[in-house]
């Protein structure tokens, strides 16, 4: 994905090991939205301090930024950016020098270990000058008060420490920032002069001081000294100092060690398993570096050669890659190795939260790559289970301790149970593990039959309550609906095989004859083109649900047999093209033909367009590849490529509402495309 500095962009590539927080770095050369400080939910929004500058023998320096925090001073030209998760890139011309910067953070299948690290890649190149200097600076944002920070020299770099943060600090921990054979300025405040700053009426905050890049420039030294901060003017950093030569490439590497735990993290992490501090980190990044990236280039060209397989263009693989940011923005990942994603980080920070194309969606790139992960996920959400066989809507509010029934229970919702069961099957068809497979079929006995209990007019579909009670929960649809039936069909299928795969006799014929029910059932809700949307009040009358087919999606993606017949399936899939697909110039809203039925009706779930998609380019309907990409191209217009939302709105094309559920898990249902042929490399 290609910007300049002069688009909006919502968010930069993330940066961060899977469950080690991240920071991203975006178009304006700007490190935003960091999380590595225990504070998923409450992002910092600037990295104040953070500084690429390159100074060149042959002219003037210039920093890898623009919109510099300096006054009267500091050269800033047009950035070019382009982001392919988990990599970015900067570029900058001045005059005839170009300047080069290109950070990553490792993403290795089947290692969890180097996939989880709290540390990025830093390589600086410049082209067209002889020689000069790099300096990479970053600040102190150890603890949660400033009091007490201190930084520490060390050989080819410097700690970055608080002393005086308390045990109960989320933010309490140290970072570092290390390169090869550099000169280091361990400490210097980065804050303008006092004086300078109150006689121009601006407060600490806005402008940062010039005098470290003056000095650089100039040949001078860097004015510091290592002490304790005691004063809240007092803004420590430092940085590494580099001599360059011509097309010459400078290594750094920035790591993180969070210790603190809070009651909104009452947990440690898994890169303590391994590591001793942030230095043990960054040493191991660096010696590892031009491994660390092979791997992970080796990893995008894997999914690239997927796609490529498979007759994808190359958007695609834009949208495929990128959406996998959830990796780095979503995951927790503790010292137990018990893994989850949030649902939208700082808006609904839910752990794991089921149905909807939540976790089941989003966690597709968690399967294929670290099934060691999904896997935790399950048992967690198994061990969860209410005692009459409710499969909880998440495990808590930022703590995977705590499940919650849903965020409208309740009472409790629908279409959770029928999604634990296809995840759990999901995971066998992945690695075949039969011991996991023994050990989760009594819950998964245990969700089926509490699903058609809810079944109570005994027509074979478990029925809404009108109150919300499902992941459509802005919008209190009652009766059959043909989300949840033809959710439930598909995890009876799932429970049909694993009950076969099992022995499990009676298993198979209550799976059999529960199957029998459901479809006729959902067949009894076909109108001769499509799927009712549902049966209750409010009235949706003939209009076209575009979840009608999630249970299909599900079914297609772990090679069952269709949910109905297949030739119902194929009308309702372009019923859904024909009237949903031409709704909006930007997406695929949720409901056509109905009015005045709420926000989940008019805008667009990208999570369910890129999974209909997928469908339809199964069924050779390319209309529906054209309607994604149309999902997408909005997104990237809107810099949304790695803040993706909950909802579009069909009418704007904006994120709906605006201050949407961000980062939002789902949207890598996109992993539909790539899922069967890496399933088959698997195997």
């Amino acid at each position: 994905m290609v910007y300049t500095s002069s688009q909006a962009l919502r968010a930069g590539v993330p940066l961060g090991g899977i469950g080690a927080g991240k920071v991203e770095l975006d178009n304006r050369g700007k490190l935003i939205n960091a999380t590595f400080l225990n504070n998923w939910n409450m992002p910092l929004p600037l990295v104040r301090g953070f500084h690429i500058f390159v100074n060149p023998e042959e002219i003037k320096g210039f920093f890898m930024e623009t919109n510099l925090p300096f006054i009267n001073y500091g050269v800033g030209c047009d950035l070019q950016y382009e982001g392919m998760y988990p990599f970015v890139s900067l570029s900058m011309k001045k005059g005839d020098i170009r300047a080069y910067v290109t950070a990553f953070s490792a993403l290795v299948p089947g290692d969890i270990l180097n996939s989880s690290l709290p540390a990025f890649g830093l390589e600086v190149t410049v082209v067209g000058s002889k020689r000069g200097q790099i300096a990479v600076s970053f600040p102190n944002l150890m603890g949660l008060s400033p009091i007490g920070r201190i930084n520490e020299g060390i050989r080819n770099g410097f700690l970055m420490k608080n002393d005086r943060a308390k045990e109960l600090d989320p933010s309490q921990g140290e970072s570092c920032l290390i390169s090869q054979d550099v000169e280091v300025i361990p400490q210097y405040s980065f804050s303008l002069d006092q004086a300078h700053t109150l006689q121009r009426g601006v407060w600490n905050g806005i402008y940062e001081s010039p005098d470290p890049w003056l000095a650089i420039e100039y040949g001078q030294r860097v004015k510091g000294e290592t002490h304790e901060v005691t004063g809240l003017w007092d803004d420590p950093a430092g940085m590494p100092l580099a001599n360059y030569e011509s097309n010459e490439t400078t290594k750094f590497v920035f790591s993180w060690y969070m210790k603190g735990r809070s009651a909104g993290y009452p947990y440690g992490h898994y890169y303590a398993r391994e590591f001793k501090g942030a230095l043990d980190v960054a040493k191991y990044f660096l010696e590892e570096f031009n491994d660390l990236r092979k791997k992970t280039e080796d990893w995008q060209l894997s999914v690239k050669d997927a796609l490529s397989k498979r007759g994808l263009d190359s958007w695609i693989s834009d949208a495929v890659l990128n959406s996998a940011y959830v990796l780095s923005s979503n995951s927790w990942l503790d010292e137990k190795g018990r893994f989850s994603l949030l649902e939208a980080p700082e808006r609904t920070p839910l752990q794991g939260t089921l149905a909807g194309l939540c976790y089941e969606a989003g966690s597709l790139p968690v399967a294929l790559m670290f099934p060691e992960l999904d896997r935790s996920y399950l048992e967690l959400m198994a061990n969860s289970m209410r005692r009459d066989g409710y499969v909880p809507h998440d495990l808590g509010l930022l703590s995977m301790d705590d499940p919650t029934d849903g965020t409208t229970a309740p009472p409790p919702w629908k279409d959770t149970n029928p999604t634990f069961v296809l995840l759990v099957y999901r995971h066998y068809l992945i690695d075949h593990d039969m011991e996991f497979l023994r050990d989760m079929y009594p819950s998964v006995v245990r969700a089926v039959v509490w699903e058609a209990e809810r079944d109570n007019d005994l027509d074979g579909i478990p029925e809404l309550e009108g109150t919300g009670d499902s992941a459509f929960d802005a919008l209190p649809m009652s009766g059959a609906s043909s989300y949840v039936a033809s959710l439930y069909i598909a995890s009876l299928l799932a429970l049909r095989e694993m009950a076969a795969q099992l022995h499990d006799d009676e298993g198979l014929r209550y799976a059999t004859d529960l199957l029998t029910r459901a479809r006729k059932g959902f067949d009894a809700m076909f109108d001769g083109k499509k799927f009712k949307a549902w049966s209750g009040n409010p009235q949706a009358g003939s209009s076209t649900f575009a979840g009608q087919l999630i249970g299909q999606w599900w079914a297609k993606l772990l090679g069952f047999e269709d949910v109905t017949e297949g030739w119902r399936v194929s009308s309702a899939l372009n019923a859904i093209a024909e009237s949903n697909g031409r709704a909006s110039n930007y997406c695929v809203p949720n409901l056509v033909g109905a009015s005045n039925l709420g926000p989940q009706t008019t805008s667009s779930w990208p999570r369910l367009t890129f999974a209909n998609a997928w469908l339809g380019f199964e069924l050779d309907m390319p209309q529906w590849v054209a309607l994604a990409k149309k999902e997408w191209d909005n997104l990237v217009r809107q810099g949304l490529v790695w803040n993706q939302p909950s909802r579009i709105d069909g009418e704007t094309g904006r994120p709906e509402p605006e201050n949407y559920l961000d980062h939002y898990v789902g949207n890598a249902s996109i992993w539909s495309f790539v899922f069967q042929e890496m399933l088959h490399r698997r195997q």
